[in-house]
């Protein structure tokens, strides 16, 4: 993406608040992928790598993550929304494990996966990307 306004993406680019936003934000979307990749795909994470499915999963989060940190306005404004789903996935991918009777790591990355969006949040609601908008 071409930025024209090269002072205002310099600001941006350093400020802290927006940058630990998007990097929780980034927390929350890979464990919640994480957490659905573990419920379909058979074995550990490295085995899960030479499944299809892991990269069908994986790869639009990368993309949208990649444009988060360039702060671009189709990733700034999809924010909010896949940070709740990337929370509703969790939670379902718990309550499937739930019900399988092994629970204990979707726990943890839907723990993670809620606080980390929940922290997003927070962070963005005083940062500059949120005051006054994403890269120009």
């Amino acid at each position: 993406m071409m930025r024209r306004d090269q002072d205002y993406w310099q600001r941006l680019r350093k400020d802290r608040r927006s940058n630990w936003a998007a990097g929780f934000a980034g927390v929350a979307t890979i464990t919640a992928t994480v957490s659905l990749i573990g419920l379909l795909v058979d074995g550990s994470q490295y085995q899960a790598r030479g499944n299809p499915l892991y990269w069908v999963l994986m790869l639009p989060v990368v993309w949208w993550l990649s444009g988060l940190g360039g702060f671009e306005p189709r990733a700034v404004r999809w924010w909010k929304p896949i940070l709740l789903f990337s929370v509703l996935i969790a939670a379902i991918a718990l309550f499937v494990a739930v019900r399988r009777a092994d629970w204990a790591p979707e726990a943890v990355g839907f723990a993670v996966t809620l606080l980390s969006a929940a922290t997003s949040l927070s962070l963005l609601r005083g940062s500059l990307v949120a005051r006054e908008g994403p890269a120009r």
